[in-house]
């Protein structure tokens, strides 16, 4: 893989842009590793008047609620200061969008319900309930391998 590095005084804050043929694994990959160094790889949770370095892997659920965005981390809803986009593309694939305003990490499935109208209930490991929207039971059904 060929690197260049170009540095200019009118450059105010860095970027990458990656040329390629195909979206490859490799690619995938270097660019999460982009995005998690830029970012930090952090996400902070705000819960009362304290500040949480949370950790992906103790993160089951992310919800949107009136343009606000809380995660739930070990049973603690803590509110965070990105978008729903932005946190799926810091916390990889792992995690899947089930909703308009829900994601879920996907280690934390513990068992699938059908609902009604084709909506099915997801019941986390630790407790969380979240509804699949129709939209999103295909790549769910994918990840399954059903």
């Amino acid at each position: 893989m060929k690197v260049d590095i170009n540095i200019s005084k009118d450059v105010k804050e860095p970027y990458v842009v990656i040329h390629t043929d195909k979206i490859s694994d490799e690619i995938s990959k270097l660019a999460q590793d982009i995005s998690e160094c830029a970012s930090g790889g952090r996400i902070i949770g705000n819960v009362e008047d304290t500040m949480m370095i949370l950790q992906p892997e103790s993160i089951s659920v992310i919800r949107v609620d009136s343009e606000k965005v809380y995660v739930t981390s070990d049973k603690v809803k803590y509110r965070v200061g990105k978008r729903m986009y932005e946190l799926l593309e810091i916390l990889g694939k792992d995690f899947m969008q089930v909703s308009k305003s829900a994601a879920i990490n996907l280690k934390f499935l513990k068992s699938v319900e059908p609902y009604m109208n084709g909506v099915m209930v997801l019941n986390m490991k630790d407790g969380e309930k979240e509804y699949i929207s129709r939209k999103y039971v295909p790549k769910l059904k994918e990840y399954l391998g059903i």
